[in-house]
């Protein structure tokens, strides 16, 4: 006797490939058998019959309540979506992550932290964080990944010009030094950098996040003539990461389309969702429609699951644990449907891509557990 059956969806696990139609067993929190199952019992079955089944989506970067104050309620936002597992990209500092910890580890989403360097991380949204590495609080920083490593996966420096200002790339600089001592990468924001990018490119170490990838703001991963630049390529031939983060501002289609042209895709795709941007169209809304505007900008629906589920599954350290339907991977399952419907996708400077494909949940199953369901599914 299984937990919970799900019967004749279109299973497809990025980890290995399509699987095609396929039923799957849970029992314990745990998938225990992808394949055929005639016949077999359980306590609950779901029919998939028409409707996707994938690994549980993971939002390589949100902000979350009540980390920042421009934080969404995770579980609402993402459960809703497909997503189980989500990851804050520095809401919170060394000297707000333990106040705020014990809400986080309280729900049923599994969420994951980069820390900002700055101790307050962002605390408000009417003024920026200090960057100065003078005020870096070291041995605070070392001693959270001492105490909270596994929660805290990184470090989350923002680097653009309005938050840096006359420091240039010494923030970066310093939190790379810091990282390199605590052994954890850093992901950087690279919106509107003080510098040409390809002086923040040349900093990263293998393993180190550029977000807000397809930007424009004050430079870009573009270089004179349009194409991806050849430090952009050097950088992904290194191991640097590149995260798109969306947002309401940070996602250009002039970048975007020049570099999907060049087979410059992205590592990660994910939303920088905050209360400024949740469920408002036409830029972000939620993960699915984010995915929706890359599926329509031609990648395919594979390319796209890979980036939000087995991709960051191996950037977290959760290879086979998360983002995988395999047999003894944790029961994270989204059922999804692609409908065939106008949509409007749009970018930080307006431009509006009309199409017609959309991507909706229909349940979200999360260590084995149904925690949402569509009233029509």
């Amino acid at each position: 006797m299984f937990d919970l059956i799900i019967r004749n969806g279109t299973v497809i696990d990025p980890a290995v490939g399509p699987l095609g139609k396929a039923d799957i067993a849970i029992r314990r929190g745990r998938i225990v058998h992808v394949g055929s199952l005639h016949g077999a019992e359980a306590a609950d079955v779901i029919d998939a019959s028409g409707a996707l089944v994938t690994p549980g989506l993971v939002d390589f970067h949100l902000h979350a309540a009540p980390l920042a104050e421009i934080g969404v309620s995770a579980e609402t936002a993402c459960f809703t979506s497909g997503v189980t597992t989500a990851v804050d990209c520095g809401s919170a500092g060394c000297a707000t992550y333990m106040g705020h910890r014990g809400f986080l580890l309280s729900g049923k989403l599994t969420v994951k932290c980069f820390l900002h360097v700055c101790s307050a991380g962002l605390v408000t949204g009417r003024y920026h964080e200090n960057p100065d590495p003078a005020c870096y609080d070291r041995e605070k920083i070392i001693r959270c990944f001492e105490d909270f490593r596994g929660e805290l996966v990184g470090l989350k420096i923002r680097q653009g010009a309005e938050i840096v200002g006359a420091l240039g790339l010494e923030p970066l600089k310093a939190a790379i030094r810091l990282a390199e001592e605590i052994g954890v990468p850093v992901m950087v924001h690279g919106s509107n950098p003080p510098c040409p990018m390809e002086e923040i490119l040349r900093l990263l170490r293998p393993g180190d996040i550029l977000t807000h990838a397809y930007q424009d703001r004050g430079g870009s991963i573009l270089d004179e003539s349009g194409r991806v630049s050849s430090e952009a390529r050097l950088a992904r031939r290194r191991g640097v990461i590149f995260d798109v983060a969306n947002a309401n501002i940070h996602f250009s289609y002039q970048v975007a389309r020049a570099a999907i042209a060049d087979g410059f895709l992205p590592d990660t795709i994910s939303t920088d969702l905050t209360t400024r941007s949740l469920y408002k169209r036409p830029r972000v809304f939620n993960l699915l429609h984010v995915m929706a505007k890359y599926r329509n900008m031609g990648l395919s629906l594979a390319d796209v699951l890979e980036r939000c589920t087995s991709r960051p599954a191996e950037l977290l350290g959760m290879r086979g644990v998360i983002g995988s339907l395999s047999e003894g991977a944790r029961a994270d399952i989204a059922i999804l449907k692609e409908i065939d419907r106008p949509a409007e996708f749009g970018d930080c400077h307006g431009e509006i891509m009309t199409a017609n494909r959309i991507l909706k949940a229909l349940a979200t199953i999360k260590d084995g557990e149904l925690i949402y369901r569509d009233i029509e599914f």
